[in-house]
């Protein structure tokens, strides 16, 4: 295969592009001038890249001509931070750039289009979720998902590239936003800090990434996939006993803040994917547990107590 990646410098952008490589396939990746590329570094010298940005498309549209990629994975995103859910740039930055990066895709002659879509574009629902729940997002993020799912959907239907879109549950692994829960809850606890939390009631579906990343490069691949795919472990369990798993394997004598942050009013309780169009269709398991998974983030996280932040 020969892969266009965008969002490489990115967290789950950086893992496919490793994973890509690793399988044997020709690998190049968008990234605006300047950009931080420590999450790459490893697989640059087996990839080829295009400087630009997705708002000018036309300015390195050559440089992908001359590449002739027969599939585009879109990872690349402005604003997945939660201070970034209701940002007015999720529509300015995101939806036409996808739109603009599709009929690219279509005029190159592409073979597919991936686009790397999210669960908030379900917004609050609570239990199993499948592709055919309503789809009703509460976050201009989810809205923002949700718009570029359509409107890259319409605009390849009349083409040759075939179409698929993966909405991502919870995902986690090295080289993380140290933002997000799991690599906070960690780094906090590494540091024997005590970490404030609500109940942990909530039942969670978290993928690892090394997992996430087969069921993309797998989509890619697969001439059968089309349209949306539901992306998560498809097992939810109590965020206490994650934290409480996290917290064992770092020091079980350490004491978790439980109880000390209140239930948002719009707290979702149960947020778990029915995977079965993708273990269907591409054949796609997931083969890390959670616990294994912890280990290994836990793991390169103590190894990296620089961590550095999250690339743009």
């Amino acid at each position: 295969m020969r892969a266009l990646v965008t969002g490489a410098t990115g967290f789950l952008g950086s893992h496919l592009v490793g994973h890509l490589v690793r399988q044997g396939n020709t690998v190049a990746v968008l990234v605006r001038p300047g950009s931080d590329r420590w999450r790459i570094l490893e697989s640059l010298p087996a990839i080829r890249i295009l400087e630009g940005d997705l708002a000018s498309v036309d300015s390195w549209a050559g440089d992908a001509a001359e590449f002739r990629p027969e599939t585009v994975f879109h990872l690349g995103w402005h604003g997945v931070g939660n201070r970034y859910r209701n940002d007015a740039t999720q529509l300015e930055r995101n939806v036409l750039t996808a739109v603009g990066l599709a009929r690219l895709s279509a005029r190159l002659g592409c073979r597919a289009f991936v686009g790397l879509g999210s669960q908030a574009e379900y917004g609050p629902h609570e239990g199993t979720l499948d592709e055919t729940a309503s789809t009703s997002p509460t976050t201009l993020y989810g809205a923002a998902k949700l718009a570029a799912y359509h409107l890259c959907r319409v605009t390849l239907q009349p083409t040759a590239v075939r179409f698929a879109w993966l909405r991502l549950f919870s995902c986690y692994g090295p080289k993380d936003n140290p933002e997000w829960l799991i690599p906070s809850l960690i780094s906090t606890l590494l540091e024997r800090r005590l970490f404030s939390l609500t109940a942990g009631q909530q039942l969670w579906d978290y993928v690892f990434v090394t997992d996430a990343v087969r069921a993309i490069a797998r989509v890619g691949a697969c001439d059968e996939a089309q349209g949306a795919f539901n992306l998560g472990s498809g097992t939810a369990l109590p965020l206490r006993w994650i934290v409480e798993t996290v917290r064992d394997l770092i020091d079980p004598g350490l004491p978790l803040g439980f109880g000390e942050v209140p239930y948002r009013p719009d707290q979702v309780m149960h947020l778990e994917a029915d995977i079965s169009r993708l273990r269907q269709i591409v054949g796609w398991e997931p083969q890390v547990t959670l616990a294994d998974g912890l280990a290994r983030t836990i793991d390169w996280l103590a190894g990296n107590r620089r961590q550095r932040g999250v690339a743009a």
